[in-house]
């Protein structure tokens, strides 16, 4: 993992069209995003077995292997919102690290505590972040409109502990 730049935010784009299609956010959103000094994103990318070089050699960064997920979150004083995540596998762990990769983020920012709305039929996500220690808060009734459908979303809420320390 590593955090994203300005050259990962058309991958990003392709993804959130494949994850979430009613509701993927545009590479000029998203390059605001990675670029506003209070957001923080990242990117998960499997790992090349040869590093991809320009015409006369030089390795170039950030290229040689696929994105397998990202996410971002907004700073805001003692409180952060994740904004976005999303992973192109299930069941191996990349959103759980993306997770964290967020929350430790939020901690050297300032944050005592961590936002984020979950679809509520998204029975996954909402078990990851149960298992991370988050709690239903709220709801806001028809939040998410997909393929036509009204959905809610649930808020959840984690405390955070110190930076680099355990967690809350």
């Amino acid at each position: 993992m590593r955090p994203a730049t300005l050259e990962d935010v058309e991958e990003i784009a392709f993804a959130e069209l494949e994850l979430f299609p009613d509701e993927a956010w545009t590479v000029f959103q998203l390059a605001e995003e990675v670029e506003h000094p209070d957001r923080r994103y990242v990117v998960a990318v499997e790992e090349a077995a040869e590093p991809a070089r320009s015409a006369d050699g030089r390795t170039l960064p950030g290229c040689g292997g696929a994105l397998l997920g990202y996410a971002g979150i907004m700073l805001a004083g003692d409180l952060a919102d994740l904004h976005t995540i999303g992973t192109r596998r299930e069941g191996e762990g990349i959103g759980r690290a993306l997770l964290a990769w967020c929350e430790e983020q939020a901690r050297r920012g300032g944050a005592e505590r961590m936002l984020l709305e979950v679809r509520e039929d998204n029975d996954r996500a909402r078990a990851v972040y149960a298992a991370a220690g988050y709690r239903e808060i709220g709801r806001r009734r028809g939040y998410y409109r997909i393929r036509g459908r009204r959905i809610d979303a649930l808020v959840m809420e984690r405390e955070l502990g110190a930076p680099g320390g355990p967690s809350a």
